[in-house]
């Protein structure tokens, strides 16, 4: 059997597309996306359009319809794996890791509660945020795109090494210049944002309130003596209330 024939018959068989789906998931170095499977399972059909290019309009219409049709259904089939995957993985307590599935594309974590097992074997180190980081990640997130002159207005105070720090966290992006005199940058949460969060999507954000809680709460505890100040950063521009906007 062909390579490509191989690939395609996965999709006639749900138990073998799961683990082969798995497979990929795993051996990718980035977050795969659904088209992306779309392409590996789809090879057959590809091959098949090109051979009937010299068809007439009407049978190259035809086929081209029948492969969209098929398309919605393969995408079903994948759709469906990945939720028996993610069932598979994030419901159970024997798994080490989940599947995540966000705008960014779906990828293995480790699970939050084995965290300290993987940084110690890894030397690596969680990212710890201060309230202002808190505050200024917020703001990015819920009022994306926005100007560092935008931040700062809101937070009233300068912003420009919070910035730095959360670009060089990758949490957030430049996504261009606001079309106003002088052309400021602006700025948009990433892809990886929302798998450090674990989120979906933006629609997945805490409410307004509930962030107000968390810049609060991290607040209070700074301001109480926190145990393990090392792990924390603030800088000299800290607001007094924590808020948000």
């Amino acid at each position: 059997m062909s390579h490509s024939g191989l690939l395609n018959n996965y999709l006639r068989n749900a138990e073998e597309i799961i683990p082969a789906i798995e497979a990929v998931i795993f051996a990718s170095g980035e977050p795969v996306s659904i088209e992306r499977l779309l392409d590996v399972f789809n090879i057959d059909d590809d091959e098949s359009i090109k051979k009937k290019e010299h068809a007439n309009g009407d049978k190259v219409k035809i086929i081209k319809d029948k492969k969209r049709k098929e398309n919605r259904t393969k995408k079903d089939i994948i759709l469906k794996a990945l939720e028996y995957i993610k069932k598979e993985f994030n419901e159970k307590n024997s798994r080490g890791i989940y599947l995540s599935i966000n705008d960014g594309g779906i990828s293995f974590k480790t699970k939050p509660e084995y965290f300290d097992a993987v940084s110690e074997y890894l030397k690596i180190k969680p990212i710890k945020f201060t309230g202002p980081q808190l505050e200024t990640l917020s703001i990015v997130a819920y009022k994306q795109p926005i100007t560092k002159g935008e931040i700062d207005t809101i937070r009233g105070v300068d912003s420009a090494s919070i910035i730095r720090f959360l670009l060089e966290k990758n949490l957030i992006k430049v996504a261009g210049r606001k079309n106003i005199v002088g052309k400021p940058l602006i700025y948009k949460t990433s892809d990886y944002f929302l798998e450090v969060f674990n989120l979906g999507n933006l629609k997945d954000l805490p409410s307004v309130k509930e962030m107000e809680d968390v810049i609060k709460k991290n607040d209070g505890a700074q301001n109480a003596g926190d145990e393990h100040p090392a792990d924390s950063d603030y800088d000299n521009n800290k607001d007094s209330d924590g808020r948000l906007f």
